[in-house]
């Protein structure tokens, strides 16, 4: 996306960096999905520390790009809907939700690459709503948003 010289990307360059956000954000859901799936038989420190680090600057970013840059091109290419005010409504609240989330994850994250004494139950549970709730949302922006910006005849 050509953003520092001040022109906005096409509908077409935000629905790839959109399809990127999501692919990366399905890959954290993955390997956190993985690391419930083995508690507390199979730790690997290291790689809980790495996703620790990782899982909130993830979402963070993605969130950031839906909110400053893909909104305002599902905006122009569908013009003002009330509708979509009331998607995009629904997704902030859930992006406020999701980092919320993120950052207890990487708290837990850390405590179990730490050794800290960890309530495996507790914490495979959390984790497991994370990214379920997570992959809901990856889910329809796949389904309602990423059709909106590839399928239009006005996508610049």
């Amino acid at each position: 996306m050509n953003q520092s010289s001040g022109s906005k990307p096409s509908s077409a360059e935000v629905a790839k960096q959109l399809e990127f956000h999501l692919e990366k954000q399905d890959a954290l859901c993955n390997a956190i999905e993985d690391i419930a799936d083995t508690l507390p038989d199979d730790i690997d420190p290291q790689r809980c520390l790495r996703l620790a680090m990782s899982v909130l600057p993830l979402v963070h970013a993605a969130h950031r790009f839906e909110e400053e840059i893909l909104f305002d091109t599902l905006r122009e290419v569908n013009g003002q809907d009330r509708q979509l005010d009331q998607i995009f409504e629904r997704l902030h609240g859930e992006h406020f939700e999701d980092e919320s989330f993120a950052e207890e994850i990487s708290e837990c994250l850390r405590e179990i690459a730490s050794g800290t004494q960890v309530n495996f139950e507790k914490a495979g549970y959390m984790m497991r709503g994370f990214f379920e709730g997570l992959r809901r949302h990856i889910a329809f922006e796949r389904d309602h948003l990423l059709p909106m910006l590839v399928m239009t005849p006005k996508a610049s």
